[in-house]
């Protein structure tokens, strides 16, 4: 039995269907879903049954390596000359649809069988929920479908659900939980072949779903054309008995991230900027007259995030971008009474804080230290195992920790990426600092280093 709590994504806060229905469980089942949870984790890991497209909930991948691996591609083939058309999908309450039944048919042919098995649909079966919203309650409701969202095993659960979606495409294809999008690359030559096969996998999509009981919203799938001379094909997507055209976009949401279809992060930029804005505004509404350390905390904890999130796929090349992003924590360190007077620098050293340039160049280095070290996984370089024409990132000059630039020219996407932009900075580190033994070390030599 659970309580569940409806939390606000997006859109109009009457619609019902713009919640997410949150389950509140016990503290005892949530240690023994923490139990189970490590128990799968430990099987699927050892014998490599994650797909390596589903980066949501899986140990050493996040958002970050999805978009890092989308970009990536968008970029190079950019680079090479190609179009991309990358369809974006959207599931219908695709966690409350799961079919228990097949659910666990799914569990079984994974290897997970016998008491484990028979745990999982004991979690499964018998479920009541009810609604919870301040002090009104509503009546009790059997649950005959669906991963509990809110608990800890339930979006493991969901991702071995959707774990054999990308064997049914012919296009590279990228998973976050029930975000899925598929990539259709082409040229002059074989684009219509092109086009053909990525019609062909939006219909193997809908034959998925109705043969695992899911339903996709196609009012919100949607497809974006990217590179030059893009014939912006349409695409359909057959649904109660008529096929349904897609719709185009200029501009996706992705994970978070605004992706254009120009490649520039100029959108993004000041989306992250204005709602850092926003939210700072309101911190200095009631706390205008609170002390430094009060209102640092803050905005350090409450503002800078949204300046930050996954900025190593979309950290800003122009100089008017990097000015709005710098913009607001100007602001806020002038805010902060008895620092009007100083310039900014001084404010950045009275309270300990760098400039966000210097952040952003400190997270890129981060990020490089888990991916060397398998924190982070991305799966970029197994693309580029058979192209000679391509320097690899993990090439080295001298010792194994150097990296190598690609001769990108007349491709600015592709030559302000992260494989790029990190080139120099990560080759001009010490051996101290790259041969640091866990990421806290690394990051305390970093800090040294940046600091001198």
């Amino acid at each position: 039995m659970a309580n569940v709590t409806p939390i606000f994504k997006k859109g109009d806060r009457c619609d019902r269907m713009n919640y997410i229905p949150v389950s509140i469980t016990s503290v005892v089942c949530r240690i023994m879903e923490k139990i189970i949870r490590n128990i799968l984790l430990r099987h699927l890991t050892q014998n490599g049954l994650f797909s390596k497209h589903q980066h949501g909930f899986i140990p050493n991948k996040s958002c970050t390596t999805n978009l890092l691996e989308s970009v990536d591609l968008i970029t190079f083939e950019l680079w090479k000359g190609n179009c991309i058309d990358i369809v974006y999908t959207d599931f219908s309450k695709a966690f409350d649809r799961v079919n228990h039944r097949k659910l666990l048919k799914k569990l079984e042919s994974y290897g997970i069988k016998g008491n484990l098995l028979k745990w999982i649909e004991s979690f499964l079966s018998g479920r009541k929920q009810r609604v919870v919203l301040g002090h009104s309650k509503s009546e009790w409701l059997n649950v005959t479908s669906g991963v509990p969202q809110g608990s800890v095993l339930g979006p493991l659960l969901f991702a071995l659900f959707i774990n054999d979606l990308p064997d049914r495409f012919k296009n590279v294809c990228s998973l976050y939980a029930d975000d899925c999008k598929i990539y259709c690359i082409f040229n002059e030559q074989n684009r219509d072949c092109s086009i053909e096969q990525l019609q062909s996998d939006i219909d193997n999509l809908t034959q998925w779903c109705n043969e695992w009981s899911m339903d996709l919203n196609i009012d919100k799938c949607e497809v974006i054309h990217i590179g030059r001379n893009n014939p912006e094909s349409e695409y359909f997507m057959f649904k109660n008995d008529r096929f349904h055209r897609l719709s185009k976009t200029t501009e996706q949401r992705d994970l978070g991230v605004i992706l254009t279809g120009d490649m520039k992060w100029s959108k993004q930029v000041s989306t992250s900027a204005g709602r850092a804005n926003r939210i700072l505004g309101r911190i200095l509404n009631g706390l205008r007259n609170h002390g430094k350390e009060i209102i640092k905390k803050m905005y350090t904890s409450l503002v800078r995030p949204h300046l930050e999130y996954a900025v190593s796929v979309w950290n800003p090349s122009l100089k008017k971008d990097i000015d709005i992003l710098e913009r607001v924590q100007r602001r806020a360190t002038r805010s902060i009474h008895g620092f009007r007077k100083f310039e900014y620098v001084e404010r950045l050293k009275r309270l300990k804080l760098t400039n966000l340039t210097t952040r952003r160049r400190r997270g890129d280095l981060i990020q490089m230290y888990k991916l060397l070290n398998k924190q982070d996984h991305v799966n970029w370089y197994k693309r580029w195992e058979n192209d000679e024409t391509v320097n690899r990132i993990y090439e080295t000059r001298g010792n194994r920790y150097k990296l190598r630039r690609e001769l990108v020219k007349n491709c600015a996407p592709r030559f302000n990426f992260f494989t790029n932009r990190i080139v120099n900075d990560w080759n001009g580190l010490t051996n101290e600092v790259i041969e640091s033994k866990s990421i806290n070390i690394f990051k305390t030599n970093l800090d040294k280093l940046l600091k001198d």
